[in-house]
């Protein structure tokens, strides 16, 4: 006899996952030139088709350490 729940552990069905994506794009500190560049970096991604160097943009604009506390 076949089980259809034999793939979760313990043979229940398990709970449902919840993927979101990350809040609303960063925002970059005025005034600052690294901030500037990376935006400056994501608009040309964006504008040439190239979603993953827009992402990576985002990625290290989020993490730039200097603004951490400043941002949303």
């Amino acid at each position: 006899m076949a089980n259809g729940n034999a793939g979760a552990p313990g043979g229940g069905v398990g709970a449902a996952v919840s993927l979101s994506l990350p809040g609303l794009q960063p925002t970059p500190v005025e005034g600052c030139a690294v901030c500037g560049d990376l935006a400056v970096q994501r608009r040309e991604a964006r504008e040439r088709g190239d979603l993953s160097a827009a992402t990576d943009a985002n990625v290290r604009l989020r993490n730039h350490r200097d603004h951490v506390g400043n941002r949303p």
